[in-house]
């Protein structure tokens, strides 16, 4: 019998939860005017507004990034005329790094209010900053997945499992990190809780073992 049929290869899958210690915050900068110059230079104050407020609150700058920005013509439909041209809408985007014990909750509240209503805050990502421990783990759990199913079918094959052969690592898509979960307390004056949840980390692995 050659080698290859005298193997058995099984594919295992692990998981395991880790709490992430950072999130990223999208924050959509807008701004609408009649003019081109009067749309940029409104949006400009509100960007720079935002990240003056991020350093005062001890943000640093290598936490910031920014994308370009973006002109869009407004216009509507009007009779006799078609489409006119009523104003030009400027925005751009920032992205913030932030640690959970960063005082997160007074840090969102004072960017939203430091560019009024040209701020919007777009969105959350939990991140998970050194994810090594988490995806050990989970390559122990995937490799005792594979091991288990490959004896069962060594077992039904009347063979015993011998050494491994090959192994080939492949991270499973397990789509977003679970949400981020946030509660609003009951009072207007009291600040929004913003908690970490959990994501997983998942890992898939390949195990060709030869049969005794």
């Amino acid at each position: 019998m050659s080698e290859t049929n005298n193997s058995i290869t099984v594919t295992g899958h692990g998981a395991v939860q880790t709490a992430p210690d950072f999130f990223t915050i999208n924050i959509g900068i807008e701004a609408s005017q009649p003019t081109v110059r009067d749309a940029y230079s409104q949006a400009g104050e509100a960007l720079n507004a935002v990240n003056a407020k991020l350093q005062t609150l001890g943000v640093e700058r290598t936490s910031i990034s920014s994308s370009t920005l973006d002109v869009r013509v407004d216009s509507r439909w009007q009779e006799g005329l078609g489409t006119v041209v009523t104003g030009y809408t400027v925005s751009s985007t920032l992205s913030v790094s932030l640690r959970y014990d960063q005082g997160a909750p007074d840090i969102v509240a004072a960017v939203v209010e430091a560019g009024n209503n040209n701020v919007r805050l777009n969105g959350m990502s939990p991140v998970v900053s050194d994810p090594s421990a988490a995806q050990d783990e989970a390559r122990a759990a995937a490799w005792a997945d594979a091991r288990r199913a490959a004896e069962v079918y060594a077992q039904l094959a009347g063979r015993t499992l011998g050494a491994v052969k090959k192994v080939h690592e492949g991270n499973i898509p397990s789509g977003s990190p679970r949400a981020m979960m946030a509660r609003a307390a009951m009072t207007m004056d009291s600040a929004m809780a913003i908690e970490p949840g959990q994501s997983d980390v998942t890992i898939a692995v390949q195990i060709t073992w030869l049969l005794n």
